[in-house]
């Protein structure tokens, strides 16, 4: 490429490297998003990664876990087994569900009663109970001790556990601090009111007091535990919200956010928050767009958590093998994957012992969740690169006319070692059968042949490998991303952080893919082009 002359000016233009997944509908008008990694001071970070810590006996996709704060410990769903973790990360196998598959939901109260449903039966753990671990499953339906159908979402307010009841508009209670009193008189029962609809959920409104959410398919409802003698709870007269949930497993609230994946009679798919009475829906026109085509939007699972001063909403779609976080510190949505694009394999997740965890779609294991991990190690120690991927939004001039990209350039942390560990399993070599000189074989007096035993443990392998940076470029609106150019980090203690592509060709309308390799994190911020016509 030749060098520019005096009449070809040098300009600098600005590149949208720190940024979320902010794409439009079409990859021409943006294809930009951001995999697995957030925005932190104007900086890309990476994202939380995971690391395996319990294998459980069950290895079923895992279908729900609790923190019992009152009991110091984990209660977590795996198929069809119920289990309860310690401090010590040691799984004990309590009970099983009558179901293997399906959303569970876990509450507790304050007289040592753990509340499980399954969409078909109610089950209690009393962990304090003589003898210890009383683990029951209620019997269902009219006459039975939870006289109701499909037990769906559950909560705790007030003292009294709230569970809904599926395909029926009740939602109802339990007497205060017992799992296991539930009765079909009025005083425990209430209903939708606003439209014709089912229950999805109940459930308190994060630093609201004594109200209450109660959602429909296509409507939600605020209520208020006045304390009444007949029925505690009055509905707000005045306010509801004209969206439902699509499946209570989307819901999740903390701090003082509802999130919920939202749709009436006339609306798609959109993530919804409320605030108290303060209702908005977050989703941008990319995203609402890919709400829009999902195939089975139904089949999904949402949770909130806290990372490093970030409350984060992740959501995932299992049958359209799609996830998302939005970080409501900045406002943005970033795609989330497993090493291999897929979606993210985590159903939910708990604070439990100053850490966070999570259970599995894809499997019985517990996973630790920290972003001081930034790749995925499983449980025989093996570990996987999680892909780091910025793609800017494309770059063009107003007057549409073509440029020379003279340099890409962008500052980012380099000289931090990336050492990962590799777990080599070597197969056991089958033993020598032993025989006298003349070839019969030495056997005991019971018959059983006598061998050598070769018994080889698997190697453990430490190494160090470098980082690198590719570059692809779409120069047709982002539709088609050509080969990739990498270029390898400094290595350990190599700071310097200037890190420049160079003579990058020309086009009237480019857009970069930067993909970051290696087992470490990467921080990096804004970048500049160097142009010219």
């Amino acid at each position: 490429m030749p060098a520019p002359n005096a009449s070809q000016q040098i300009q600098e233009m600005p590149v949208n490297l720190v940024g979320g997944s902010t794409f439009g509908r079409y990859p021409k008008i943006s294809n930009s998003q951001t995999w697995n990694m957030i925005v932190s001071d104007n900086f890309l970070v990476p994202y939380a990664g995971y690391k395996s810590v319990i294998r459980t006996s069950s290895q079923a996709p895992g279908r729900g876990i609790h923190t019992s704060t009152r009991g110091n410990f984990m209660i977590a769903v795996v198929g069809d087994v119920v289990y309860k973790i310690s401090t010590a990360l040691i799984a004990t196998q309590l009970s099983t569900l009558s179901t293997t598959t399906g959303d569970v939901y876990i509450s507790e109260n304050n007289n040592s009663q753990i509340c499980i449903t399954d969409g078909s039966y109610v089950y209690v753990y009393n962990y304090s109970a003589t003898p210890p671990g009383n683990f029951i499953q209620l019997t269902s339906g009219v006459g039975g001790q939870f006289p109701y159908q499909n037990p769906g979402y559950i909560s705790f307010q007030n003292g009294r556990l709230i569970i809904a009841s599926l395909q029926t508009s009740v939602w109802v209670m339990s007497a205060i601090n017992d799992a296991t009193d539930w009765t079909s008189s009025a005083a425990y029962q209430g209903a939708l009111e606003s439209k014709p609809d089912y229950v999805q959920a109940a459930l308190p409104i994060p630093g609201a007091g004594n109200n209450l959410f109660l959602f429909g398919s296509t409507v939600a409802e605020q209520w208020q535990d006045v304390g009444a003698a007949l029925f505690p709870y009055q509905r707000a007269s005045t306010f509801n919200v004209d969206y439902g949930c699509l499946n209570a497993s989307s819901i999740a609230y903390l701090n003082n956010y509802v999130v919920w994946l939202a749709i009436n009679e006339q609306s798609g798919p959109v993530i919804m928050v409320a605030t108290g009475s303060n209702v908005k829906a977050i989703t941008t026109d990319g995203i609402d767009f890919k709400l829009g085509n999902l195939t089975n939007p139904t089949n999904c699972t949402a949770f909130l958590f806290q990372q490093d001063g970030h409350l984060i909403y992740q959501f995932t779609f299992i049958t359209d093998n799609l996830s998302y976080a939005y970080d409501f510190e900045s406002g943005l949505f970033f795609n989330i994957s497993d090493p291999n694009l897929n979606y993210h394999p985590a159903r939910e997740v708990v604070y439990f012992n100053n850490q966070y965890f999570f259970v599995s779609l894809n499997g019985g294991n517990i996973y630790l969740f920290d972003t001081n991990l930034s790749h995925a190690t499983y449980d025989d120690g093996s570990q996987d690169e999680i892909p780091r991927i910025r793609i800017t939004p494309p770059l063009r001039k107003p007057d549409q006319r073509y440029f020379i990209i003279k340099s890409l350039g962008f500052t980012i942390e380099n000289g931090e070692p990336n050492k990962f560990t590799n777990r080599i399993s070597q197969q056991l070599q089958l033993g020598i059968s032993l025989a006298t000189e003349g070839g019969k074989d030495l056997t005991t007096e019971n018959n059983v042949l006598i061998d050598t035993q070769l018994n080889i443990a698997p190697t453990t392998i430490s190494t160090i490998s470098s980082q690198r940076v590719d570059l692809s470029i779409s120069r047709d609106g982002g539709e088609n991303f050509g080969s990739s150019f990498g270029l390898d980090m400094n290595p350990t203690g190599k700071r310097k952080s200037r890190f420049i592509f160079q003579r990058l060709g020309q086009a009237n309308d480019i857009t970069f893919q930067i993909r970051l390799h290696g087992f470490e994190r990467y921080v990096l911020t804004e970048g500049l082009v160097e142009i010219y016509t």
